[in-house]
């Protein structure tokens, strides 16, 4: 492999290069918990109250975003919250942070189009958007998001199994399908007419997101779906079962290779515990000497792995590397990486 070519392609080789897969960070960033809509299934709004939400300049976050990428090269953020869109001056940040990384936003689309458009170019960005029927009717909702899925911003649409709205779902499903458009479900956690969801969904609920999540006939959609259902509704009644779901002491990447930020810019390893505090802490986002970790490392968690996506070491990895797979970068791309993890691989035998 000629090096000066791959640093043609590359532009820059990074400080802290990711030579094991998925070969590109990825962050989940809760930017805010504020939410323009107050959904009643909704238990994500109150906990704004829990952090100091931290805002900073578009100047700032370039210097932030850019040393993370000398160091790591392109990465990939995705945004929830809360509501991403209403936190301050948030598309000029995004058109910023898509020169060097790619986004992924989820977003109920109550932003303005026209606007959206004028600060945000097509590439590296691609649309979670959740339906919220109680904020917003499905024609508007549905055409906003095709316009968004046809010109250059890959969108799906994910909604929430709240048991008044499950009827709904064959309806909403087929019309994204027909136009080969990704439709997620997400099983309801919660309270409802006083019963702690999703155990309290009865046999005919669950068999209608048991079907809901095997009927596509795009099998990555259908193994996606299944893996929300089966970690979220279906509860291991067989303890050997359960057992293989705690993670504790066996190597990670989490921390390595995906970080979770939290709206006061702290930064864990993963979700486990209280605001990710049991995954262990990385520090702080403004920092300039913020560093994910070198090399995996044992999961510090003692009960049921949180994520169906965790990055165990020699376990599954053909399970959970294609679930961390992103939309590429118009310019910096993951095949560079891996052809750059291939050189150090090499140059490491000799």
């Amino acid at each position: 492999m000629n090096i000066e070519e791959l640093k043609q392609k590359m532009k820059v080789l990074p400080k802290h290069p990711r030579i094991y897969p998925p070969y590109k960070i990825h962050w989940n960033w809760d930017i805010s918990f504020k939410c323009n809509y107050k959904c009643s299934y909704c238990e994500v709004v109150r906990r704004d109250e829990e952090f100091n939400t931290q805002i900073a300049d578009t100047d700032k976050w370039r210097e932030v975003w850019n040393r993370i990428f000398d160091n790591y090269w392109c990465t990939h953020v995705r945004f929830s919250g809360g509501e991403p869109t209403i936190y301050p001056n948030f598309l000029p940040f995004l058109g910023m942070l898509l020169e060097k990384h790619t986004v992924d936003i989820t977003t109920n689309l109550s932003f303005d189009l026209n606007k959206f458009l004028d600060k945000v170019k097509p590439g590296g960005l691609s649309i979670s958007a959740s339906f919220h029927p109680e904020f917003t009717d499905f024609e508007t909702f549905f055409e906003k998001l095709k316009y968004l899925h046809f010109h250059g911003f890959p969108s799906t649409l994910s909604y929430v199994g709240y048991p008044p709205h499950l009827d709904k779902i064959p309806e909403y499903k087929k019309r994204l399908e027909d136009l080969q458009m990704y439709f997620k479900i997400i099983p309801f956690i919660g309270n409802y007419k006083g019963k702690k969801y999703p155990e309290a969904y009865d046999a005919r609920e669950r068999r209608l997101l048991e079907g809901f999540a095997t009927d596509s006939k795009d099998e990555h959609l259908n193994d996606m779906n299944s893996r929300w259902v089966e970690w979220r509704v279906e509860k291991e009644e067989n303890k050997e079962t359960r057992d293989t779901k705690i993670k504790l002491g066996k190597l990670c990447r989490m921390g390595q290779m995906y970080a979770k930020i939290h709206p006061d810019l702290t930064v864990t390893r993963c979700c486990a515990g209280y605001h990710g505090q049991q995954s262990g802490s990385l520090g702080h986002l403004l920092d300039p000497n913020f560093k994910l970790l070198d090399d995996a490392q044992p999961c510090s968690v003692d009960y049921d792995c949180p994520c169906f996506k965790g990055m165990f070491v020699g376990e599954e990895e053909d399970k959970w590397e294609p679930l961390w797979e992103s939309l590429d970068h118009p310019i910096y791309k993951v095949e560079y990486m891996r052809e750059y993890a291939k050189y150090l691989k090499e140059q490491g035998k000799k």
